[in-house]
């Protein structure tokens, strides 16, 4: 490659880069404002909301383990493999993913947090529009089109969410695992991934197809992409990271409980399309 040619990559892989960092700097100084005249007015409503997490904390141990799983009634063939990747995830999200997101909860008020994650999921919107073209649904692949314009344009390179609010387009997210459910293939093996967590062999696939289609790879530079996707990860997981706790406490085996309590998931998520499918029938 000519030494010009590979200059003007570098250099226009830094501009990139320099601009996902302006636009992850901009969601908080342009919502810092608004978080400020509205943290006093929330104030209240997070004491509730803490006060609502206390509560959790103290659910009785038929409320937590609701999982009718038993050791025996589930194959798990990957359990040796599963057990240590469940217990490098456990150390790692107790003692740096956990801290992290609880540190980021408390120093961002909710309409940054709100704002952060609006980024990251507009970046990602050709996740969406291809595996939404792969399912043979070019309507929903248009509006996402529709959606990351709008938002990238009026909605400030996404910080807000015109999009539904002024010309109602909600968010239609999907990836590579619903395009696999779609032509029909199953679940799979139960499967824990590295810093994901529960899953099974058809989202696993998924998780790596999605990647090549996230875009944030291919215009920052390494190691600013690395940084960048697990800010992502961070700002996904910290809803989740004092329930991850709660439920952990309650369970006399953590590997078997969120094992159980995944499979449970998948069981509703398909007892719930069962239910819906003879209204889709009669809609269509």
């Amino acid at each position: 490659m000519p030494l010009t040619r590979q200059n003007s990559i570098l250099t226009l892989r830094h501009r990139n880069t320099n601009t996902l960092r302006l636009l992850l700097l901009s969601a908080i100084l342009l919502l810092a404002p608004l978080s400020n005249n509205a943290f006093a007015a929330s104030e209240e409503k997070t004491n509730t909301e803490h006060q609502s997490t206390s509560a959790a904390s103290d659910l009785s141990e038929d409320e937590i383990t609701v999982v009718s799983y038993q050791e025996s009634e589930y194959h798990d063939p990957l359990m040796g493999f599963n057990r240590a990747m469940f217990a490098f995830n456990d150390f790692s999200y107790r003692y740096v993913l956990i801290p992290v997101a609880k540190t980021y909860n408390y120093i961002a008020p909710q309409p940054v947090r709100t704002g952060v994650s609006n980024v990251f999921s507009n970046i990602k919107a050709p996740i969406y529009i291809v595996n939404h073209l792969l399912q043979w649904e070019p309507s929903k692949a248009g509006s996402t089109t529709a959606r990351f314009l709008i938002n990238t344009t009026i909605g400030l390179a996404g910080i807000f969410d015109p999009a539904k609010a002024w010309f109602d387009l909600p968010k239609q997210e999907t990836g590579f695992s619903d395009t696999l459910a779609e032509y029909g293939s199953g679940y799979g093996t139960y499967l824990v991934l590295p810093f994901i967590g529960p899953s099974d062999l058809r989202s696993g696939t998924g998780v790596v197809a999605d990647y090549f289609l996230n875009p944030i790879p291919y215009i920052a530079e390494q190691p600013d992409s690395t940084y960048i996707m697990a800010a992502d990860a961070v700002q996904g997981f910290a809803p989740k990271a004092e329930s991850y706790e709660t439920l952990r406490a309650k369970s006399d085996d953590p590997y078997l409980f969120f094992r159980n309590m995944y499979l449970q998931g998948l069981l509703r998520d398909q007892q719930y399309q069962t239910d819906e499918s003879p209204t889709k029938s009669a809609e269509q």
